[in-house]
């Protein structure tokens, strides 16, 4: 039998955390400029989508990540390292600007694209949005590169660890 240590097993559930929070969300982009371009019909759904993970799954994992490190760092007595204390402030901003910012922006994009892809009507060739549109997709672009970044900076903290 392979024995595991508890700290072990919560640096697993961590990592797990972490990829369930970010994965998705580092490739919305990619999907996004996808399916405007081959099927805007589905933005709406897509756009809902969106939303129902970051009110469910993300926020849960957002949830078991801080409580995995957490217990991580106060088992090691790592709270006194700047790159925990960088990480963690990245987590807060990131879920900041998640329920802040990305998630009023997706709901507001679905409405907008419902809307407007209804006012076109079926067969009305190519799809053009309006400029609220695209101001609100630009936006969305925007908190997704920031927060990105952040989770690349904040990889870097945890996997590094410089003093």
């Amino acid at each position: 039998m392979i024995a595991m240590r508890l700290y072990d097993f919560v640096l697993w559930i961590h990592v797990a955390a972490v990829v369930i929070a970010f994965g998705a969300p580092f490739i919305y982009p990619v999907i996004l400029a996808r399916v405007t371009n081959a099927n805007p019909e589905a933005l709406p759904g897509i756009y809902n989508a969106m939303v129902h993970a970051g009110r469910t799954l993300i926020t849960v994992a957002y949830l078991v990540l801080f409580l995995a490190g957490a217990y991580l760092a106060s088992d090691a007595g790592l709270w006194s390292e700047h790159w925990v204390s960088g990480s963690l402030v990245i987590l807060i901003v990131l879920i900041g600007l998640s329920h802040g910012l990305a998630l009023p922006t997706e709901k507001k994009l679905s409405a907008i694209a419902t809307t407007e892809l209804a006012a076109r009507g079926a067969g009305g060739g190519p799809m053009t949005f309006s400029a609220e549109y695209e101001k609100a997709y630009r936006k969305l672009n925007l908190v997704g590169l920031i927060s990105n970044v952040l989770v690349l900076i904040a990889l870097y903290l945890m996997i590094v660890q410089p003093a």
